[in-house]
Order: structure tokens, then sequence, then C-alpha cells
């Protein structure tokens, strides 16, 4: 049987997390990402009670804190008060509000995904090693410290503010793979972001990961929709 397929489990229920292994029985590493996948957050509910209005908090994010913000600060070429001061200096009517975002940064995330510590303690008592790689600033470890729990099953992460590479980009997996010595046929990688998932198309390091596509703006955040792409070299052993 083919080692690609697509899998649609609900973490809620889920009473065996040995899919993978039935999937690819070289997996030993799972990689999770975090935003989105071990917590969630809304930050567009957050602004919008700031605001008092959900298209002001949209034109807020649009204007002043938009996605290039998002990954020069998970970048982090300089510290995060720069990337805030910067924001504040060229959109002034915007200052409170970016002051806020720096301040209560963990207050926008609404918890755990659901379902998903207790899968991941059933995979870590299968033997797998759990490991995280994430897009993220300094800020990271305020989420940590908020939803301490659902982090403590990963032995040890790589954060792009540590090493300023970001997701896709290849140094970020290479870097990963020379730094807690795996093999790439030995990993899933689980992410919330399509494109994440479309850097094994192009660059060729990572040929042999697998990887899994979590939808978190699925309408429950218990509902994981996965692809899980086998090994190409190893794919119908």
């Amino acid at each position: 049987m083919s080692r690609s397929h697509v899998l649609e489990s609900n973490l809620s229920t889920i009473s065996y997390p040995s899919h993978i292994i039935t999937i690819n029985k070289m997996i030993k590493n799972i990689v999770f990402d975090f935003g989105g996948v071990l917590v969630q957050h809304d930050f567009i509910a957050y602004f919008s009670d700031y605001f008092h209005s959900e298209e002001k908090a949209r034109q807020f994010f649009a204007q002043a804190l938009p996605h290039s913000f998002s990954d020069e600060v998970d970048r982090a070429l300089h510290p995060f008060h720069y990337y805030i001061e910067r924001q504040q200096r060229q959109w002034p009517e915007y200052a409170d509000a970016i002051d806020r975002f720096d301040k209560h940064f963990a207050d926008m995330f609404t918890g755990e995904t659901e379902g998903m510590y207790e899968w991941m303690c059933q995979l870590k008592a299968e033997g797998y090693r759990l490991l995280g790689l994430s897009n993220w600033s300094a800020k990271v470890h305020e989420v940590i410290d908020r939803f301490p729990r659902v982090f403590s099953p990963l032995e040890d992460s790589l954060i792009s503010y540590t090493c300023h590479y970001l997701k896709p980009e290849r140094e970020i997996y290479e870097l990963f793979l020379s730094k807690f010595g795996v093999r790439p046929e030995e990993c899933v990688f689980i992410d919330d972001r399509p494109d994440n998932m479309r850097a094994r198309e192009r660059l060729e390091c990572m040929e042999s990961f697998s990887m899994i596509w979590t939808n978190s703006n699925s309408p429950s955040n218990s509902l994981l929709r996965s692809r899980v792409e086998g090994c190409k070299k190893h794919q119908d052993d």
C-alpha cells in the first residue's frame, strides 16, 4: 500500500496515535509547529474588542502589523522592541494599539488546541520523540508560560528568532536536522501553513520529509485535517 494518503481524525476522540507509524514505519520523530497547532489564537477578535469594530481591527493589522512585520519579528535580526518602536513611529495613530499588542501578546491566545496535549502524551508513550519547529519571535516564551502543559511533552525545539531563519527556508530545516541529530525520512512535521507544506516540493533537502497540514480554521479546533505524504524513497517498501 502506498505511504501517501489522506488521513482525517478527531483529536478529542483519537485513540490510535499509532496511525502515523502505520502510515510510515520509519517515522521516529514528530515535529510540531506552535501557533495554530499546539495553541490557538484570535488576534482579530481581541482587537475587535479593543477598537469596538472588527473592520477597524482588520485595518489595524493590514496597515500597522502586516504579515511582513510578523516575518521580521520572527526572524529577529533586531530585538522585538526595535520593530515595535519602528511601527509606532510609522503609524502614530496606532501607537497605543501597537503597545497593547506588545504588552498583552499572550492574551490574544485562546488556549490549547483541543485534545492536543492528550494526543502528544499518547505519541510519547508509544516511543516517538516529540520536537518543536516554529516561526516565532521571543514572545513565544510568554505563550509557553501561559500554556505550559501543552508544551511540556516536547523534548526540545528550534524557534526562528534564535537562528534568524524562517520556515520554509532550507536553512532552518537543515539546522533542525543537525541540532537534533535526526534523519529527514524519520520525521513528520505538523504545521498549519500551506506554504510550509509546499516547501517539500521546492527544496531538495526536504524530499524525504513527511508533512501533515492541520486546518486551524476548522469550526472545531479538535478537527485535524491531515495530508500525510510518505517518504518518496521508501514509499512502497
